[in-house]
């Protein structure tokens, strides 16, 4: 009996094969769709870049920009996008911190995976570029090569009172300074930016020398003729110091004996430079110094002329300030003027000797109302007969020697001392005014009040009292005085509480039948015992003006 054959009803196989097919392809999309995926995903960076603030990286699908934000050295910066580089649109200075922040909006396709945005932080500084190297060899007529640490783009170098900009088209590191001054050595101030959108940093100095004879040229920085009390003095010679002192250092002396010497050490940050740092604050204002290198050198002045060779090289302290001269000594009660400003200057010698160089804003007041024969010599910030006698009173307080009173290279130094430590000038001020008007009279002005006037008298015809304002500058309680007579005879005299204020012009106590007209050989007179109240009441520097009948 043949056996029964199962069949398959038709068309089930074909809806097998479909079915395969259609999971195969359903699978193969599937990878399709991923793949596409991947390479779609949109994908940013934001990474640091030499040319720009942030370079902006991004790839797959297009985001959006939802807003940038930036800040340079705390401040919140304007930026713009520029082929992917993120540009200030002005100017920022070299080496600030700087933070860029940038939020993209993603696809809505993609956002229910990746989010919806993305924020991006970088933290950078601006590009900087430092001067490699503070001295440059160059040829006779040649260009001056300077050297940075990086790539610049922008160079300002000055000369004297020229200031001149190179913009290259292409940074580097390596820029050469043309020959547009023609001297053959001096001191550069160079400056350089990386990127145009940066400002200039603070100018470095190089020295440069374009030939060098047998014996070897020295430029001295800063100006040796214009020093500030704690300046850094630096010698830069046109051969290695080694070969030029050898192993031997210059000093640095007072010209003044009795100053203070000057303390501090030398270091050789370059094979062709030596550098003086202080310890203390020494080149005061008008004081001149000594320098003495261990060999002749030729120094090249500021304008670029080279000197005689030698082996001594002057040094001076900056002019002085009259009006920082006027304001210390106001503060310490030595004028008849107050002195106020809306800066303090704080008690540091670092503080004070700053304000040397740079003296506050401020007004002087009249401390009292003063007769206008001694308001009208005062002069803010120019030397005038009331800043000299002040002067002469505070060395003499100080012991100090008041002769050359503007000159005393103890001047400074001690002022600065004095104010740190609040020492005031004990003696009420006074002031001597004469009239020779007759009755000639002797009136003796203290912090402001009239207290004492005298009849007096001043100088025959031929000798007559000199008409002026001056500061007292030797005194004595007793003293001969000898001299001739107008008939020619001599004279011996001994005479009581002495100031003298010109030459041999004083103020004393002369005994006379009277007083009140011209009897004396130049010499104001007052009776002795009035001699005798005005003598402790004045004191060196206290001003004697002598008016005109």
């Amino acid at each position: 009996m043949a056996s029964a054959r199962h069949t398959k009803p038709k068309g089930s196989h074909r809806a097998r094969i479909v079915l395969g097919i259609s999971g195969g392809v359903v699978a193969g999309l599937l990878i399709v769709a991923g793949v596409l995926v991947a390479v779609n995903v949109p994908k940013a960076s934001l990474v640091a870049s030499y040319a720009s603030l942030g370079q902006l990286r991004t790839s797959g699908a297009h985001q959006t920009i939802v807003k940038i934000q930036a800040s340079a050295d705390g401040k919140p910066v304007s930026v713009t996008l520029r082929g992917g580089q993120l540009l200030p649109t002005h100017k920022l200075p070299t080496g600030v911190p700087t933070t860029i922040t940038v939020e993209l909006s993603r696809p809505s396709w993609i956002a229910w995976l990746t989010g919806k945005t993305q924020t991006l932080t970088l933290h950078s500084d601006t590009p900087r570029a430092r001067l490699l190297d503070p001295v440059a060899i160059a040829a006779t007529g040649a260009s001056v090569q300077s050297d940075f640490s990086n790539p610049v783009s922008i160079v300002s170098y000055s000369y004297q009172s020229s200031t001149k900009l190179l913009t290259l088209a292409k940074a580097s590191t390596r820029v050469a300074i043309p020959n547009s001054s023609k001297t053959v050595a001096g001191t550069l101030r160079v400056a350089a930016a990386p990127d145009p959108w940066e400002t200039l940093p603070a100018a470095s100095n190089m020295v440069f020398f374009r030939q060098s004879g047998s014996t070897p040229e020295a430029v001295i920085n800063p100006d040796p003729s214009s020093l500030s009390p704690e300046s850094t003095i630096s010698i830069t010679l046109s051969k290695p110091v080694a070969k030029v002192f050898g192993s031997k250092l210059p000093t640095i002396s007072p010209a003044i004996q009795g100053a203070d010497p000057v303390r501090g050490a030398w270091t050789q940050p370059t094979a062709y430079t030596l550098v003086f740092t202080p310890s203390t604050g020494d080149f005061w204002p008008s004081e001149n110094f000594t320098m003495t290198t261990p060999t002749s050198i030729a120094l090249v002045s500021p304008t670029g002329a080279v000197g005689s060779p030698g082996d001594s090289v002057a040094l001076s302290g900056a002019p002085m300030s009259t009006l920082r001269l006027q304001q210390l000594l106001a503060q310490l009660n030595y004028l008849p003027v107050t002195f106020s400003s809306p800066t303090s200057v704080p008690s540091t010698e670092a503080a004070q000797v700053a304000a040397i160089l740079s003296p506050p804003q401020g007004s002087f007041q009249w401390r009292w109302t003063m007769p206008t024969q001694l308001t009208s010599l005062w002069s803010a910030g120019s030397q005038n007969v009331i800043t000299r006698g002040a002067v002469m009173a505070f060395e003499d307080f100080n012991g100090l020697d008041y002769n050359n009173p503007m000159s005393n290279p103890l001047l400074w130094p001690t002022l600065i001392n004095d104010v740190m430590t609040h020492k005031v000038d004990p003696h009420p001020y006074a002031w001597i005014q004469v009239q020779k008007a007759l009755p000639e009279k002797l009136y003796l002005w203290v912090n402001g009040n009239m207290v004492l006037q005298s009849l007096t008298n001043t100088g025959i015809a031929g000798l007559k009292t000199t008409n002026g304002t001056f500061p007292i500058y030797l005194r004595f309680k007793q003293d001969y005085m000898s001299g001739t007579n107008p008939n020619g005879t001599k004279y011996h005299d001994l005479v009581h509480w002495i100031n003298y204020f010109l030459g041999s012009e004083a103020v004393h106590g002369f005994v006379r039948a009277n007083y009140g007209f011209p009897q004396s050989l130049g010499c104001v007179e007052l009776p002795v015992p009035t001699a005798a109240v005005v003598y402790p009441q004045v004191h060196i520097g206290t001003l004697v003006t002598v008016m005109p009948s």
